[in-house]
C-alpha cells in the first residue's frame, strides 16, 4: 500500500473525525516505535480492540465476531504451547463450516484486500476477531493441553527439581518428625544432652544472623543495579505484565489504574490478568477492564493444583512480550519500574532476573503491620542486595520480579506444586548460574492487618520454603555439584536455616524466659546455663534488628524503630506459623493459602524513588 493509502486506511479505522495528519503522525510514530500500527491506532486514539477490528472486518468485508469461544481447533497433539504466543490465525468452525479465524496486523490488510478481490469465496471462510479475543479462543481450545503442560512444565525441562515428584509422603513425614525431634531433644532432654546440642543449636539459631550482621555492616559498601539512562520508546523491548487473580474482584480497578500509570509506550506492553474460572465476579470486573487495548484476560479452568504458580504457567504461552513481571493484585509499581528494567537487561545482557524493591504502604496501621515493614525494610533494603553484591543464591520474593521470557520458559518457568514460587524459582536460577539482582525500583504493597491474617499467610511462605530445601536437597550430590560448596550452604543458612531457626526459637524462647524466671525467683541471679542460651537468642535477634534498622533509615520510617523492641513476639508468631506449615506439609502440602486484602485506593500512587 502507499503512504497515501495507509493515511486513509488509518482515518478509516480511526473514525472520521480524524485529520489527514493526525493519522500520519500514528503511522510515523508505529514506524518510530518498530510496532503494528493497529496499536498505535488504538493507543493514540482511544479506539477499543473491539472497535478497530469490527472496523477492520467491514473494510475487508469479512465476517467479524467480538468472540470466538468454543469455535476454534485445538492445536495438534505434539504441538510446542510455546507458540501460542505468536499465532495470529486459528482454524475452526462457524455453523458447521470451516472458518479461518484471524486477527490481522495493519500490514497484512491489503494483501488480504487483493486476495479477498480474486477469491470472493474466501471472504466467506474468513472471521476477523480481536487479538485478545483469539488468544482466549486459543486458550480455550488447548485448555487441558494447557493445564498439563502447567504442571509438567518444569518436570520436563528440569527433572529432579519438582515438588510433584520429590515431596514424596516419606520425605515430608521424615522432615516433620526430625524437626519435632530435634525440638523436644534440646528443650526437653536432660542437661546434660542439652548441654551436648548446645553447639548444634546456636549454630542452627544464629547462622543466619551471621550473614545479617555481615550485611549490615557492610550496608555502605552494597548497591543495587541502576543507570542514570533509560531507554527511550524506539529501543524498548515488548513486555508483559502477568496479573494471577483470585476472588479479588474489589482489587480489580485498583490494580488496572496503577497499571495504566506505568511509564511504557502501550503499543508495546500487554497486561495479562489471569483469573481462576472459580472466581466469576473476578472474571466479570475484568472484563470491564478490556476496552484498554494493553488489558486482555485469560481464564485458568478449575484443576489441581490450585496454586498462583500453576495459573501463571497456563498463561505464559500465551504471552507475547520480550520480558515479562508478575505483579500481585494489591501491587503499586513504581512508573518507571519497566522502562528501568528493560534497560538494565539491555545493558546487562548476563542477568536472568531482575528483583525490585517492596515497600509495605500500611506499615502504620498496627503492630504487625509495623513489624512487617520492619521485616521487608531490612530483607530488600539490605538483605537481598547484600546477596546480590556476593553473588549468593537469591530467594526471590513473590512478585516485581522480571525476566527475559524466552529464558524463563527454557528453565521451566514456575513449580506449579510450590507455595513460595519464586523463592524456589531463584534458587533454580543460580544452580543453572542464572544471575538475579535487585535493581532500583519499587513496589508499593500491602500487609495483612491482623494477626490470623498473617499467620495464614506466613504459614504459606514457610510451607513453601520448606518443600524449596527438601526439594532442592533431595538430590544432595547434584546440587552440590550445581551451586558448588559456596553456594550449597549459602541456600541451606538462607532457606533451611531461615525455617529450622525460627522453629526452635519459639519454644526455646518459652523455656529460656521460663527458666530465667526461676532462677531469679528461687537464686536471685540467672545461671550460667540460662544465660548461654540468652545470648544466642540475643545474638539471633540482633541480625535481624539491625539490618531492619538500616532499612528503616533508607526508607524513611525511622518512626517504626521503636517496635523491633517487638521482634522476640513477632518470632514467637512466626513459630506458631511454621508448625501450622509443618502441619499442613503432611496432610495438605500443596494447598494454596489465599492471602485477602482490603484494597488500599487512598494509597494509590507510585512509590517515590529514593536517591
Amino acid at each position: 500500500m502507499t503512504k497515501k493509502h495507509d493515511t486513509a486506511l488509518v482515518k478509516a479505522l480511526a473514525g472520521d473525525r480524524i485529520s489527514g495528519s493526525a493519522a500520519a503522525a500514528a503511522l510515523a510514530r508505529a514506524d518510530t516505535l518498530g510496532v503494528d500500527p493497529a496499536a498505535t491506532i488504538c493507543s493514540t486514539f482511544g479506539v477499543s480492540p473491539t472497535v478497530l477490528y469490527a472496523r477492520i472486518a467491514h473494510y475487508l468485508g469479512v465476517g467479524f465476531r467480538e468472540s470466538a469461544a468454543h469455535l476454534v481447533a485445538p492445536l495438534e497433539e505434539d504441538a510446542d504451547l510455546d507458540v501460542l504466543s505468536r499465532l495470529t490465525t486459528a482454524r475452526g468452525t462457524i455453523d458447521g463450516r470451516p472458518a479461518l479465524f484471524i486477527a490481522p496486523g495493519f500490514s497484512q490488510l491489503g494483501t488480504l484486500k487483493a486476495a479477498i478481490a480474486r477469491d470472493p469465496g474466501l471472504a466467506d471462510r474468513l472471521c476477523i476477531v480481536p487479538p485478545h479475543a483469539l488468544r482466549q479462543a486459543l486458550a480455550d481450545a488447548n485448555a487441558d493441553a494447557l493445564l498439563d503442560f502447567s504442571v509438567q512444565r518444569l518436570a520436563r525441562r528440569f527433572p529432579g527439581a519438582n515438588s510433584h515428584l520429590e515431596l514424596t509422603p516419606a520425605l515430608r513425614i521424615g522432615f516433620v518428625v526430625a524437626l519435632y525431634g530435634l525440638m523436644a531433644l534440646a528443650l526437653f532432654s536432660p542437661l546434660f544432652v542439652q548441654a551436648l546440642l548446645l553447639p548444634i543449636l546456636t549454630l542452627i539459631l544464629t547462622a543466619p544472623s551471621i550473614f545479617r550482621i555481615w550485611a549490615a555492616a557492610t550496608a555502605n559498601r552494597t548497591s543495587v543495579l541502576d543507570t542514570p539512562d533509560l531507554l527511550g520508546d524506539a529501543d524498548l523491548p515488548s513486555y508483559s505484565v502477568l496479573i494471577p487473580l483470585r476472588e479479588e474482584a474489589h482489587m480489580v480497578p485498583q490494580i488496572a489504574e496503577a497499571m495504566r500509570r506505568l511509564d511504557y509506550p502501550a503499543e508495546k506492553l500487554e497486561i495479562v490478568f489471569i483469573v481462576e474460572s472459580a472466581s466469576p465476579d473476578t472474571v466479570a470486573a475484568v472484563r470491564e477492564q478490556l476496552e484498554d487495548r494493553r488489558f486482555s484476560l485469560v481464564v485458568v479452568p478449575r484443576r489441581a493444583p490450585f496454586t498462583k504458580p500453576k495459573a501463571l504457567n497456563y498463561a505464559l504461552p500465551l504471552v507475547t512480550g520480550e520480558h515479562v513481571v508478575v505483579f500481585d493484585a494489591e501491587d503499586v509499581p513504581e512508573r518507571q519500574q519497566l522502562r528501568r528494567a528493560a534497560t538494565l537487561f539491555a545493558r546487562h545482557p548476563g542477568v536472568s532476573c531482575l528483583q525490585a524493591e517492596l515497600l509495605i504502604n500500611n506499615g502504620a496501621r498496627n503492630w504487625i503491620t509495623a513489624m512487617f515493614t520492619c521485616e521487608y525494610a531490612g530483607h530488600f533494603a539490605v538483605f537481598l542486595p547484600a546477596i546480590g553484591r556476593a553473588r549468593l543464591p537469591m530467594p526471590l520474593g513473590g512478585t516485581s520480579n522480571h525476566f527475559r521470557t524466552r529464558e524463563l520458559r527454557a528453565i521451566g518457568a514456575w513449580d506449579a506444586f510450590n507455595v513460595t514460587e519464586d523463592a524456589d524459582l531463584g534458587i533454580r536460577l543460580a544452580r543453572l548460574g542464572m544471575r538475579c539482582a535487585r535493581f532500583a525500583a519499587l513496589t508499593s504493597e500491602e500487609a495483612p492487618e491482623t494477626v490470623m491474617a498473617w499467620i495464614k499467610q506466613r504459614t504459606r511462605w514457610m510451607k513453601g520454603w520448606v518443600q524449596t530445601f527438601l526439594v532442592h536437597n533431595a538430590h544432595p550430590r547434584q546440587l552440590l555439584a550445581d551451586l558448588g560448596w559456596r553456594d550449597f550452604l549459602a541456600f541451606n543458612v538462607f532457606v533451611g536455616g531461615m525455617v529450622l531457626s525460627i522453629a526452635l526459637h519459639g519454644l526455646f524462647l518459652i523455656i529460656v524466659v521460663a527458666r530465667a524466671g526461676a532462677n531469679l525467683i528461687f537464686l536471685g541471679l540467672v545461671d550460667l546455663w540460662t544465660l548461654a542460651q540468652v545470648c544466642i537468642l540475643a545474638f539471633g535477634y540482633s541480625g535481624t534488628a539491625a539490618i531492619n534498622l538500616i532499612g528503616l533509615s533508607r526508607i524513611g520510617r525511622q518512626d517504626l524503630a521503636p517496635r523491633l523492641f517487638l521482634l522476640p513476639f513477632y518470632w514467637l508468631v512466626g513459630w506458631v506459623a511454621v508448625v501450622n506449615a509443618t502441619l499442613e506439609l503432611v496432610y495438605k502440602p500443596f494447598h494454596w493459602a489465599k492471602t485477602h486484602h482490603l484494597g488500599l485506593g487512598h494509597l494509590l500512587r507510585s512509590p517515590a524513588r529514593r536517591r
